[in-house]
């Protein structure tokens, strides 16, 4: 099996000491190759070499993580994010389908992102070019400073991007989820519905049901019968939960002039 060669970069000496510790100690086949304490020691040492991952944490004097990716011209490796809790960045780096750590680090959670790693090299998931396409995708969300507009979804031999906006629906399906679109055309993604729930806008997508949300912009009618239905705009109809009913009547109040006249 592959030797993974990993960089690992923090502002902070005691963390890094103690990913380095846990990645040696309780991961097998990861090597550290080095450990940089800010974004110019990183840069520095990745102008003469190329590390299989970077563990890289976000929050950091100067010029923070991605600010570092930003200034790299070439991102032929993998990105592992270790941050503190952050909303708004945990959600762009969900979006773009890439892989983050909370801090403080716990090895159960490390070693399954390990694994995850290992699998994607020996299963060749993603090309080196395919990493860098998320990572600049990732990087233009962040620079816009708002929610994702954009999510990757990764496929076989490639990745799909899907505007946000163009989502009508989505649908359960055991440990998948099938998207609506605009376009009529429906995709299936290894995502659960909850996976999408945390990642999507909450003032314009409503959680109606165990196996639904809908995109607000796209209901066409909303009907009381049996509990409470909504009709999309593409034909298809979803029923509301009684738990969901008064939260979902509240947002399209929010969301539409006419509502309740």
């Amino acid at each position: 099996m592959k030797m993974i060669k990993a960089l690992l970069v923090d502002d902070e000496s005691n963390n890094l000491e103690s990913l380095s510790f846990l990645l040696e100690n309780d991961c097998d086949n990861i090597q550290v190759c080095a450990k940089a304490r800010n974004a110019i020691e990183a840069r520095d040492w990745l102008k003469t070499n190329t590390p299989d991952v970077i563990f890289l944490d976000i929050e950091m004097p100067g010029e923070n993580g991605f600010e570092l990716l930003g200034s790299l011209s070439q991102k032929h490796f993998k990105v592992i994010f270790v941050t503190a809790y952050n909303q708004y960045a945990i959600q762009a780096i969900k979006a773009n389908a890439l892989d983050y750590l909370l801090k403080p680090v716990k090895i159960e959670e490390l070693q399954l992102v390990v694994e995850k790693l290992k699998s994607s090299f020996d299963n060749n998931d993603t090309s080196k070019d395919q990493n860098q396409e998320l990572l600049q995708a990732l990087l233009q969300t962040v620079h816009l400073k708002g929610l994702p507009k954009k999510i990757a979804l990764p496929q076989l031999g490639g990745i799909i991007f899907i505007e946000v906006d163009d989502i009508v629906s989505l649908q359960a399906d055991s440990n998948y989820t099938i998207i609506h679109l605009s376009n009529m055309q429906k995709m299936v993604i290894s995502k659960t519905l909850k996976d999408f729930e945390d990642l999507l806008d909450t003032s314009l997508f409503a959680r109606i049901h165990k196996s639904y949300i809908v995109n607000l912009r796209y209901i066409k009618e909303y009907s009381s019968t049996d509990g409470g239905i909504v009709k999309m705009t593409d034909g298809n109809q979803w029923s509301i939960s009684r738990r969901q009913l008064d939260s979902f009547l509240e947002k399209m109040k929010s969301s539409s002039l006419m509502f309740g006249k």
